[in-house]
């Protein structure tokens, strides 16, 4: 047998955990059990039987300890293949504008002011819609609508794409989903009753930028009117009408300290709502991310608001098993001018795009793009020795499409007290899953 390169021990209160991150368990051990584990890796692991026959036959069952000719990393690759090459469901991103009601510091996109979706580039997206859709094998076709800020021209460009999508799934019994990711300034009592009258409950993911004072700082209206107090106003009566929010808290150094209290201007939604229909989402903004301690700060906050009855995340990586929409090959970003991409988190410029849509509503993928993305992971070789590698992989495949040739990397900088925190949280949401199912 042979130690598992995917282990990890870590301290945890007055012992240790050994997490393990492709079968993602987790063990307490005692000191006495973490020094025998420590001096059979040191020597030959297989001497671990005959000094605690009960605990080697434990890692070994449960695969902390796994075969010599076991091919770990074939194993990543099979699990990757399986998730990202699915072709049973589709999902289509579509930016409506490049347009937007607000400019935050820290955006990376282009806002092109009058950019819309044409009418033939609707009835392009409703070609492409009605071909996916009647594909063999296709079981559900998933819309997400970007942008720019996407309930601009809610009324022209989107419901059109979304009466068209409903159509189609009906008449060929695949399962659709609609969702938007927007500022929430925009969302009116005619948005939700669109969707109430045809039957339809989409998710919303809504940005805040922290507690209202920093919040109003990045997005305002003019320089006496922010945004924070309409767009909870809005989160607020879309809970109501049940359609799930998941509430992402684009956080910094600065506006770490009070976002918790985001959380208590919920007080008046009835706990049930919160806990089904709301998730708040930390996320660090990356202009600002750096090796520093306000991990520290994010954990006092997530467990403030836990004790207000939301449910809260923070960026916990499953890159291999929940890989990002752009690594699936059955994705595709299309632009308000038919630019085709796969990915959300670059600028739209014609000069980046990796193809186009056609007039019969094909996908161009221009120099072999798609497959050179398919394949651009498992490349990088600080990954293929890493013990996080089921769990992060290297982070996207534009991540590791844009580093192809390049300089080895690492999204945790080879920090090895990063990576420690990483299997703490892993252990921690074990922990929290089990708890609920007890409760």
């Amino acid at each position: 047998m042979k130690y598992s390169q995917f282990n990890s021990i870590i301290p945890y209160k007055d012992k240790f955990t050994l997490y393990n991150s492709f079968n993602q368990k987790f063990l307490i051990i005692d000191p006495l059990l973490k020094d025998l584990l420590d001096a059979a890796k040191h020597e030959e692991i297989d001497s671990l039987q005959e000094v605690h026959p009960t605990f080697y036959d434990y890692l070994k069952k449960e695969e902390y300890l796994v075969d010599k000719n076991v091919d770990e990393i074939q194993k990543v690759k099979d699990v990757v293949k399986q998730v990202d090459e699915n072709l049973n469901s589709f999902l289509l991103t579509i930016n409506p504008t490049m347009n937007c009601n607000f400019k935050c510091w820290y955006c990376y996109e282009t806002h092109i002011k009058k950019s819309s979706l044409s009418v033939d580039m609707v009835d392009k997206i409703g070609f492409f819609i009605e071909k996916t859709v009647r594909r063999p094998g296709m079981h559900n076709f998933n819309v997400a609508f970007f942008g720019g800020e996407p309930l601009l021209y809610f009324d022209r460009d989107v419901v059109p794409v979304i009466v068209k999508l409903q159509q189609e799934c009906i008449q060929n019994r695949v399962d659709y989903s609609v969702s938007f990711t927007t500022n929430g300034y925009l969302v009116t009592d005619e948005f939700i009753d669109f969707f109430k009258h045809c039957g339809i409950v989409p998710a919303l993911q809504i940005t805040l930028d922290g507690y209202k004072e920093k919040h109003d700082e990045v997005r305002y209206v003019s320089a006496t009117r922010g945004s924070y107090d309409v767009i909870i106003k809005n989160i607020k009566k879309l809970l109501l009408n049940k359609f799930p929010v998941r509430l992402r808290v684009n956080y910094t150094s600065e506006n770490i300290d009070d976002a918790y209290k985001i959380a208590e201007e919920f007080h008046d939604i009835s706990t049930d709502i919160k806990s089904t229909f709301l998730l708040m989402d930390y996320h660090r903004v990356w202009q600002d991310a750096k090796v520093d301690d306000i991990g520290v700060i994010v954990g006092n906050n997530i467990e403030k608001i836990k004790a207000e009855g939301i449910q809260v995340k923070h960026m916990s990586p499953n890159n291999v098993r929940d890989s990002c929409y752009a690594d699936k090959r059955n994705s595709a970003v299309i632009n308000y001018n038919g630019d085709l991409f796969k990915c959300t988190a670059r600028d739209f410029t014609t000069a980046k795009r990796a193809g186009y849509l056609t007039d019969e509503g094909d996908l161009i993928w221009e120099d072999n793009y798609l497959e050179r993305r398919m394949n651009a992971k498992f490349n990088n070789k600080p990954c293929l020795s890493c013990r996080l590698m089921p769990i992060c992989n290297g982070g996207c495949s534009q991540h590791a499409l844009e580093s192809l040739g390049e300089k080895e990397y690492c999204v945790y900088y080879g920090d090895e007290a990063l990576k420690d925190e990483v299997v703490k949280t892993k252990v921690e949401e074990i922990i929290e899953a089990l708890q609920l199912n007890e409760a």
